[in-house]
């Protein structure tokens, strides 16, 4: 299979979005999701955010995640932060994932990502296309569909140097 080729400006825009939440903690929860209960700190959680491609190695993305325990139901519940249910990567990342999965197939769709500096494999592309996920906004940028959470992402990003 031949690689994807796409503007090396899309490339670093991608890039600089998912750099710039490395590290961030989220640590807003206003009540318990499950009861409406107030909540108190429980303690921190590092997830993976996703996985890029830097000068040939490959560089994970962390951000920090505040959990929080129900003071009525004992519930320990994540603070708010850019992650779907039951899935181990930032949620513009599965929607990239998503949108590009409509019209490649799982392979095309790693190789893809891949020319853009983000390392996922195809299992995982396969399994994110077979779920059901709440609609997702996509624009057009460089002649690609691109969903709008990593473009704002990046806008985000170079606002905050």
């Amino acid at each position: 299979m031949r690689p994807v080729k796409v503007p090396p400006m899309l490339q670093a825009l991608i890039q600089t979005a998912f750099l710039s939440v490395e590290g961030k903690e989220f640590s807003e929860l206003q009540a318990c999701p499950s009861c409406g209960g107030p909540v108190v700190g429980y303690d921190w959680k590092d997830r993976k955010f996703a996985t890029i491609i830097e000068e040939g190695e490959t560089r994970t993305i962390m951000v920090r995640i505040r959990r929080f325990r129900c003071r009525n139901c004992g519930r320990v519940s994540p603070a708010m932060a850019p992650f779907y249910e039951d899935t181990r990567l930032g949620s513009p990342v599965v929607d990239l994932c998503v949108v590009l999965s409509r019209t490649m197939t799982p392979g095309r769709t790693v190789m893809f990502m891949k020319s853009l500096g983000i390392m996922i494999d195809r299992g995982t592309v396969r399994d994110l296309s077979c779920r059901d996920f709440p609609e997702i906004a996509t624009t057009e940028i460089f002649g690609f569909v691109l969903p709008r959470s990593v473009i704002s992402l990046s806008m985000v990003a170079f606002r905050n140097p």
